[in-house]
Protein backbone atom coordinates (compact mmCIF):
# COMPACT_ATOMS: atom_id res chain seq x y z
CA UNK A 1 0.00 0.00 0.00
CA UNK A 2 1.16 3.49 -0.83
CA UNK A 3 1.93 6.03 1.89
CA UNK A 4 2.41 9.78 1.69
CA UNK A 5 5.61 11.61 2.50
CA UNK A 6 5.61 15.35 3.12
CA UNK A 7 8.31 17.94 2.78
CA UNK A 8 7.76 21.64 3.34
CA UNK A 9 5.40 22.63 0.52
CA UNK A 10 5.25 19.21 -1.19
CA UNK A 11 3.56 15.91 -0.51
CA UNK A 12 4.25 12.86 -2.64
CA UNK A 13 2.88 9.36 -2.75
CA UNK A 14 5.40 6.58 -2.05
CA UNK A 15 4.39 3.51 -4.04
CA UNK A 16 5.99 0.20 -3.02
CA UNK A 17 7.24 -2.43 -5.42
CA UNK A 18 8.45 -5.76 -4.10
CA UNK A 19 11.15 -7.72 -5.89
CA UNK A 20 11.80 -11.37 -5.04
CA UNK A 21 15.43 -12.11 -4.25
CA UNK A 22 16.19 -15.80 -4.46
CA UNK A 23 18.82 -17.48 -2.35
CA UNK A 24 21.51 -19.68 -3.80
CA UNK A 25 20.79 -23.40 -3.48
CA UNK A 26 18.61 -22.93 -0.39
CA UNK A 27 14.97 -22.63 -1.54
CA UNK A 28 14.70 -19.23 0.19
CA UNK A 29 13.11 -16.18 -1.40
CA UNK A 30 13.34 -12.83 0.38
CA UNK A 31 11.64 -9.61 -0.63
CA UNK A 32 13.39 -6.39 -1.53
CA UNK A 33 11.03 -3.43 -1.29
CA UNK A 34 11.75 -0.47 -3.53
CA UNK A 35 9.79 2.77 -3.66
CA UNK A 36 8.60 4.95 -6.50
CA UNK A 37 7.42 8.53 -6.02
CA UNK A 38 4.24 9.84 -7.59
CA UNK A 39 2.64 13.24 -7.44
CA UNK A 40 -0.59 13.56 -5.46
CA UNK A 41 -1.90 15.81 -8.25
CA UNK A 42 -0.47 14.57 -11.55
CA UNK A 43 -1.57 17.16 -14.05
CA UNK A 44 -2.89 20.69 -13.58
CA UNK A 45 -5.24 21.32 -16.49
CA UNK A 46 -5.87 24.95 -15.53
CA UNK A 47 -2.15 25.73 -15.80
CA UNK A 48 -1.97 23.90 -19.12
CA UNK A 49 -4.98 25.86 -20.45
CA UNK A 50 -3.22 29.13 -19.53
CA UNK A 51 -0.19 28.02 -21.54
CA UNK A 52 1.97 27.35 -18.47
CA UNK A 53 3.02 23.88 -19.60
CA UNK A 54 5.85 23.58 -17.07
CA UNK A 55 3.52 24.38 -14.17
CA UNK A 56 1.00 21.82 -15.46
CA UNK A 57 3.42 18.95 -14.85
CA UNK A 58 5.53 20.53 -12.10
CA UNK A 59 4.34 18.30 -9.22
CA UNK A 60 4.79 15.17 -11.30
CA UNK A 61 8.33 16.21 -12.24
CA UNK A 62 9.22 17.12 -8.65
CA UNK A 63 8.04 13.71 -7.48
CA UNK A 64 9.94 11.84 -10.20
CA UNK A 65 13.14 13.77 -9.43
CA UNK A 66 13.21 12.17 -5.99
CA UNK A 67 13.70 8.67 -7.38
CA UNK A 68 15.29 9.17 -10.81
CA UNK A 69 18.97 9.40 -9.80
CA UNK A 70 20.17 8.45 -6.35
CA UNK A 71 23.01 10.34 -4.68
CA UNK A 72 22.96 13.46 -6.85
CA UNK A 73 25.98 15.70 -6.76
CA UNK A 74 25.59 17.70 -3.57
CA UNK A 75 28.29 20.31 -4.00
CA UNK A 76 25.51 22.86 -4.64
CA UNK A 77 22.34 23.75 -2.74
CA UNK A 78 19.88 22.12 -5.18
CA UNK A 79 21.82 18.85 -4.99
CA UNK A 80 21.86 18.95 -1.20
CA UNK A 81 18.11 19.59 -1.13
CA UNK A 82 17.34 16.71 -3.50
CA UNK A 83 19.61 14.36 -1.57
CA UNK A 84 17.94 15.22 1.73
CA UNK A 85 14.51 14.74 0.12
CA UNK A 86 15.60 11.35 -1.17
CA UNK A 87 16.91 10.18 2.15
CA UNK A 88 13.81 11.32 4.02
CA UNK A 89 11.47 9.93 1.33
CA UNK A 90 12.90 6.40 1.48
CA UNK A 91 13.21 6.39 5.27
CA UNK A 92 9.76 7.85 5.89
CA UNK A 93 8.02 5.48 3.48
CA UNK A 94 9.80 2.46 4.96
CA UNK A 95 9.24 3.40 8.60
CA UNK A 96 5.58 4.30 7.98
CA UNK A 97 4.96 0.99 6.24
CA UNK A 98 6.70 -1.02 8.99
CA UNK A 99 4.66 0.71 11.69
CA UNK A 100 1.42 0.26 9.72
CA UNK A 101 2.16 -3.41 9.13
CA UNK A 102 2.97 -4.02 12.78
CA UNK A 103 -0.20 -2.23 13.88
CA UNK A 104 -2.35 -4.26 11.47
CA UNK A 105 -1.03 -7.46 13.04
CA UNK A 106 -1.35 -6.21 16.64
CA UNK A 107 -4.81 -4.67 16.95
CA UNK A 108 -3.53 -1.16 16.21
CA UNK A 109 -1.12 -1.10 19.14
CA UNK A 110 2.50 0.03 18.63
CA UNK A 111 3.78 -0.10 22.18
CA UNK A 112 5.58 -3.43 21.72
CA UNK A 113 6.83 -2.85 18.17
CA UNK A 114 10.43 -3.09 19.38
CA UNK A 115 9.88 -6.79 20.10
CA UNK A 116 9.39 -7.53 16.40
CA UNK A 117 10.84 -4.60 14.41
CA UNK A 118 14.41 -3.35 14.14
CA UNK A 119 15.60 -0.60 11.84
CA UNK A 120 19.26 -1.24 11.04
CA UNK A 121 20.88 2.09 10.11
CA UNK A 122 24.11 1.61 8.20
CA UNK A 123 26.21 4.76 8.22
CA UNK A 124 24.58 8.17 8.34
CA UNK A 125 22.28 8.11 5.28
CA UNK A 126 19.23 6.54 6.99
CA UNK A 127 19.71 8.01 10.47
CA UNK A 128 16.78 10.39 10.01
CA UNK A 129 14.76 7.22 10.75
CA UNK A 130 15.25 7.92 14.47
CA UNK A 131 13.44 11.26 14.22
CA UNK A 132 10.87 9.88 11.76
CA UNK A 133 9.92 7.04 14.11
CA UNK A 134 9.66 9.57 16.94
CA UNK A 135 7.41 11.77 14.74
CA UNK A 136 5.09 8.86 14.00
CA UNK A 137 4.94 7.75 17.65
CA UNK A 138 4.41 11.30 18.94
CA UNK A 139 2.21 12.89 16.27
CA UNK A 140 0.28 9.95 14.83
CA UNK A 141 0.17 7.49 17.73
CA UNK A 142 -0.11 10.19 20.42
CA UNK A 143 2.48 8.68 22.73
CA UNK A 144 4.37 10.81 25.23
CA UNK A 145 8.00 11.74 24.62
CA UNK A 146 9.52 9.30 27.13
CA UNK A 147 7.50 6.32 25.92
CA UNK A 148 8.19 7.15 22.24
CA UNK A 149 11.90 7.58 22.95
CA UNK A 150 12.08 4.28 24.83
CA UNK A 151 10.45 2.45 21.89
CA UNK A 152 12.65 4.24 19.34
CA UNK A 153 15.90 3.43 21.14
CA UNK A 154 14.87 -0.22 21.25
CA UNK A 155 13.90 -0.30 17.54
CA UNK A 156 16.90 1.49 16.01
CA UNK A 157 20.36 0.00 15.65
CA UNK A 158 23.32 1.85 14.11
CA UNK A 159 26.50 0.69 12.45
CA UNK A 160 29.23 3.13 11.44
CA UNK A 161 31.55 1.81 8.75
CA UNK A 162 33.91 4.76 8.52
CA UNK A 163 34.90 7.95 10.28
CA UNK A 164 36.02 9.69 7.09
CA UNK A 165 34.52 13.18 7.09
CA UNK A 166 33.19 12.91 3.53
CA UNK A 167 31.14 9.84 4.49
CA UNK A 168 29.46 11.50 7.47
CA UNK A 169 26.32 13.38 6.44
CA UNK A 170 26.00 17.01 7.44
CA UNK A 171 23.14 19.27 6.46
CA UNK A 172 22.91 23.05 6.54
CA UNK A 173 20.49 23.91 9.33
CA UNK A 174 18.57 26.38 7.16
CA UNK A 175 17.94 23.67 4.53
CA UNK A 176 17.05 20.95 7.03
CA UNK A 177 14.75 23.13 9.15
CA UNK A 178 12.98 24.55 6.07
CA UNK A 179 12.48 21.21 4.31
CA UNK A 180 11.68 19.06 7.38
CA UNK A 181 10.52 21.44 10.13
CA UNK A 182 8.91 18.83 12.38
CA UNK A 183 11.84 16.43 12.04
CA UNK A 184 14.19 19.31 12.87
CA UNK A 185 12.18 20.09 16.03
CA UNK A 186 12.45 16.47 17.13
CA UNK A 187 16.18 16.38 16.43
CA UNK A 188 16.66 19.54 18.48
CA UNK A 189 14.79 17.93 21.37
CA UNK A 190 16.84 14.75 21.12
Amino acid sequence: EAVTVSFKGQTVKAVPYDMPITGYNNDVVNTLRIWDAEAIVDFQLDSFDRGDYHKAVEQENLAKNIVEVLYPNDNHYAGKELRLKQQYFFVSASVQRAVDRYKSMNNGDVKNIYKKVTFQLNDTHPTVAVAELMRILLDEENLGWNEAWDITTKCCAYTNHTIMAEALEKWPIDLFSRLLPRIYQIIQEI
